[in-house]
């Protein structure tokens, strides 16, 4: 007996629902015969009459009956796969973990995801925030779709490369006189409270060995962990901090604290990881493109805040 397949299921379905070939093959958008030639395939792998004709009408036996109660679940299964394919390959659908550094992770990306999952209800998205050195970890242990860090790897199971370029700015206390300039120079904060991130911290380092150039010493009696950390103080008056420009986001507005552009760019490169195995599904490549175009907004707006100062070019930034 050949078995059946879902075109003679769906012509079947049509003919039973809409209780005739001629409507059944509107319905499908086929011709009459084919419905026909559908219908007696589908009954001969059956191996038992569907329908009889009575009175110029067809009409199902009691078997076709039974059986279209499971041919209609099965049809609405097929739908439904196919819906979920359809929502899957237009990123509508599925599940998007990411791991990434903490600033990155704590503001940013949480941001980007607001605005790139608003119109996606059927997406589930986690974040996990690790420092740049476990970031390796998470994704070895296939944790996530992809990882963002400060630090390159070279570990065989993920595939390392750059992802893009971040520059420091300076947070400063509403109401500091430095607030007036348009970009902080080195030795203007000379003298100043420096609120500073850990020693193992990636952007501690580079901005040590940047302002060592000139001389300039960073430290002070503050050291936290986080830039969001540095930031709140900050905004309290405890001293001035330099952090990543993505550390700005969500304090637009606040009343306590400014940031600045520094006179001479300072900048990180952020390190993109994915599997060796595979390429990230589309719903996680979308989103690397919405937190590029994100963190692109951020310093695009720190720019245009420092005004028309020739060292903030984006060509300089680059």
């Amino acid at each position: 007996m050949a078995r059946a397949n879902i075109r003679q299921i769906e012509a079947f379905n049509a003919v039973m629902q809409a209780g005739s070939v001629t409507q059944a093959a509107d319905a499908l958008f086929i011709s009459q015969p084919a419905v026909t030639k559908l219908v007696q395939a589908f009954e001969k792998s059956c191996g038992f009459k569907l329908f009889q004709r009575s009175q110029g009408r067809l009409v199902p036996t009691p078997e076709a009956r039974r059986l279209f109660a499971e041919t209609y679940t099965f049809m609405t299964g097929v739908s439904r796969i196919e819906n979920t394919a359809l929502a899957i390959k237009n990123s509508q659908q599925g599940d998007l973990t990411v791991v990434a550094f903490p600033a990155l992770s704590m503001r940013l990306m949480p941001w980007c995801a607001a605005r790139y999952l608003s119109d996606k209800p059927d997406v589930r998205f986690s974040v996990l925030t690790r420092n740049s050195n476990d970031v390796p970890n998470s994704m070895i242990s296939h944790a996530a779709d992809f990882g963002l860090s400060l630090l390159p790897t070279r570990e065989s199971t993920i595939v390392c490369q750059p992802f893009r370029r971040i520059f420091m700015v300076c947070a400063l206390p509403s109401g500091h006189p430095l607030t007036e300039e348009v970009a902080i120079t080195p030795h203007q904060l000379e003298r100043e409270e420096i609120v500073c991130l850990g020693r193992d911290d990636q952007s501690r380092m580079v901005v040590e060995e940047a302002f060592a150039r000139f001389g300039i010493k960073v430290g002070g009696r503050y050291e936290v962990q986080m830039a969001d950390a540095a930031c709140m103080l900050v905004a309290e008056g405890a001293g001035i901090a330099i952090v990543p420009s993505i550390a700005s986001v969500g304090w637009e507005g606040h009343e306590g604290i400014v940031f600045r552009p520094l006179s001479v760019p300072v900048t990180m490169d952020v390190w993109l990881y994915t599997p060796t195995w595979d390429q990230p599904p589309a719903l996680a490549r979308m989103f690397l493109q919405e937190i590029d175009a994100g963190i692109s907004e951020v310093e695009a707006r720190l720019m245009k805040d420092a005004g028309d100062a020739p060292q903030f070019s984006a060509a300089g930034l680059a």
